[in-house]
């Protein structure tokens, strides 16, 4: 039996697409449901590692890029906990400095980016974890609901993080969720509604 949800006016089931709703009054109706803060994103049962802006907890940068894909996971797996930390260190850096402007997001990814096996998709998650308040996970299932071609550029991601922003910012029952809450509706809108699953790969 398929699994039915329904409050304020909004019915789905899993396997089927939502019924009289587009994504926008799916994701104003489930974004506030969801958690900010992913398993994923804990780190010894705590989220106290967020402090430490000149590093990040090795096994758990391991941890949220498997999470975000197993893809290319041994290339993780080379990379030198100094490398990482350089990089994160740079990224955290320069993201406090300008107050998460577009130019300062694009040169965190691609400080990021410079690290083995981690293109744009796995940059977003890492800086996902960290503050989700500011950050959403990009895939192509939400980026094709936004109309963006790419998820591997910096460009894109901004373009993306600015699409989140604005849903945020013009509904007002989104002003009190993060972004990540915000990407994730999205992320279980179009995985029912064109793939009748909301499992994500």
């Amino acid at each position: 039996m398929p699994t039915k949800t329904r409050k304020n006016e909004v019915e789905y089931c899993y396997g089927s697409p939502p019924k009289n709703c587009g994504y926008l009054d799916f994701t104003v109706y489930l974004a506030p449901l969801l958690p900010s803060d992913d398993k994923v994103f804990f780190w010894d049962n705590s989220l106290e590692w967020r402090k430490n802006h000149n590093s990040i907890p090795f096994d758990l940068f391991k941890n949220i890029c498997y999470w975000k894909s197993p893809m290319q996971c041994r290339l993780v797996r080379n990379n030198k906990e100094r490398e990482v930390n350089e990089r994160w260190k740079y990224a955290l850096g320069t993201l406090n400095k300008h107050s998460f402007n577009d130019e300062s997001i694009e040169s965190a990814l691609k400080k990021l980016a410079e690290l083995k096996g981690i293109r744009i998709p796995r940059a977003s998650a890492l800086l996902t974890a960290w503050n989700p308040n500011q950050f959403g996970v990009i895939d192509y299932k939400v980026a094709k609901i936004f109309e963006i071609k790419t998820v591997d550029s910096e460009k894109s991601y901004v373009k993306f993080r600015r699409k989140l922003l604005e849903l945020k910012n013009n509904n007002e029952q989104l002003n009190g969720c993060s972004l990540r809450q915000i990407e994730l509706a999205i992320w279980h809108y179009y995985s029912i509604q064109e793939a009748g699953s909301n499992k994500r790969d």
